[in-house]
C-alpha cells in the first residue's frame, strides 16, 4: 500500500508540476501577448479566460500538488479556506470552459455571410457575456461556499474537506452539474460551433479571408476541441463511475487501482486550462510572431543591459594661452 501511496505522489509531483508552471507562464504570456488586440471580441474573452485559468490552476492543481505531493492541506484545518477553495475551483472550471464555448461561438459569428450575424461579434456583447458568466457561475457555487465544511474520518482519524449539502443538491451536482455542465455541453457547443465556422469558411469567395480565417481560427479551433474533450470527459466519466460505485465491495487492489487512475484523469483534467498558449502558439502564425516579438525584445534588452560600457576617454585640457 505505501508503493501505491508513492506513486500516486510521484505521478501528481512529476506531473503536476510541470503543467502547473508551464500552464500558469503560458496564461500569463497569453495575457501579455494578446494585451494590445484586448478590444477585439473574442481577444477579450481569451484574455478573460486566460486570468481564470491561472485562479484554476492555483485553486485546483496547485493545492492538490501540496496537499498529495507534501501533505499540506490546509483544507483540512482552516474551515474557510476549505470553503473557499471548493467554490472558487469549482467556479473557475465553468467559467474557463464557458469563454472557451463563448470565443468558439464569436469565431462562428465573425464566420458568417450574413451581415446581421458578423454584428454579434462585439466587444460590448463580450464583456457582458463574461460579465455574466462570472455571476452566474460563482452564484452557482453559492452552496458549496454555504456547505463546504471539515470532515473527520472515524476509522483513520484523518480530517478532509468536503461538500456535505442536502440530498436534492447532491441529486444535482451527480446527475446536471458534473456530467451536463463540466462534460457533455461545453463538448457538444465546441464540436457544433467548430464544424459550422469551418463550413463557412470554405463557402467564402475570396482567397485571402478564407486563407487568414481558416489558418488562424480554424486551426486553434480544431486543436482545442480533442484537448478539451480528451482532457475532461475521462475525467467526468470516472467520477461518475467512482460516486455510483462507492457501496460496491471493492478489494484493496481494486481500490489502488481506480486512485490511480483518478489521480492520472485528475492531471490530465487540468490540461484544458494549462495548454491555450500552446495551442495558439502552434497554430496561429500573428501569435506566434507576436510570442517571439516579445522574447526577443527581452533578450535584446538583457544584452543591452549586460553589455560593457566602454570608459569614457578622460578630458585634455588645453592649457595653451
Amino acid at each position: 500500500m505505501s508503493s501505491n501511496t508513492e506513486l500516486i505522489r510521484s505521478m501528481t509531483l512529476y506531473g503536476g508540476f510541470p503543467i502547473f508552471i508551464c500552464g500558469t507562464i503560458g496564461n500569463l504570456l497569453n495575457i501579455r501577448c494578446l494585451w494590445r488586440n484586448r478590444h477585439n471580441p473574442c481577444v477579450f474573452i481569451i484574455l478573460s479566460a486566460s486570468i481564470i485559468n491561472c485562479i484554476v490552476l492555483f485553486y485546483g492543481l496547485f493545492t492538490r500538488i501540496l496537499s498529495v505531493g507534501f501533505n499540506l492541506d490546509w483544507s483540512s484545518t482552516n474551515l474557510i479556506w476549505c470553503k473557499t477553495r471548493v467554490a472558487l475551483s469549482q467556479a473557475g472550471y465553468f467559467m474557463s470552459l464557458t469563454c472557451v464555448c463563448l470565443a468558439s461561438i464569436d469565431r462562428f459569428l465573425i464566420s458568417c455571410r450574413q451581415e446581421k450575424y458578423r454584428n454579434l461579434s462585439r466587444l460590448s456583447f463580450a464583456r457582458w457575456a463574461v460579465f455574466v458568466t462570472i455571476i452566474f457561475w460563482l452564484i452557482h457555487s453559492l452552496p458549496e461556499l454555504i456547505y463546504g465544511t471539515i470532515i473527520k474520518n472515524p476509522y483513520t482519524g484523518l480530517t478532509f474537506c468536503s461538500v456535505i449539502s442536502p440530498p436534492a443538491h447532491m441529486n444535482y451536482r451527480l446527475y446536471i452539474s458534473l456530467p451536463v455542465y463540466l462534460g457533455l455541453l461545453p463538448s457538444i457547443i465546441l464540436i457544433i460551433t467548430g464544424l459550422m465556422t469551418y463550413r463557412n469558411t470554405n463557402k467564402l469567395q475570396i482567397t485571402r479571408q478564407r486563407e487568414i480565417i481558416q489558418k488562424q481560427l480554424t486551426k486553434m479551433m480544431l486543436i482545442q476541441i480533442p484537448i478539451i474533450v480528451c482532457s475532461t470527459l475521462p475525467y467526468v466519466i470516472f467520477t461518475e463511475y467512482t460516486v455510483f460505485s462507492a457501496t460496491i465491495i471493492k478489494t484493496s487492489n481494486q481500490r489502488t487501482i481506480e486512485n490511480i487512475i483518478t489521480n492520472i484523469f485528475t492531471l490530465l483534467f487540468y490540461m484544458s486550462f494549462a495548454c491555450s498558449f500552446f495551442v495558439f502558439f502552434i497554430s496561429s502564425n500573428s501569435f506566434r510572431q507576436e510570442a517571439k516579438l516579445f522574447f526577443l525584445c527581452h533578450r535584446t534588452n538583457l544584452f543591452r543591459n549586460i553589455q560593457i560600457q566602454p570608459h569614457p576617454l578622460p578630458t585634455i585640457r588645453d592649457t595653451t594661452l
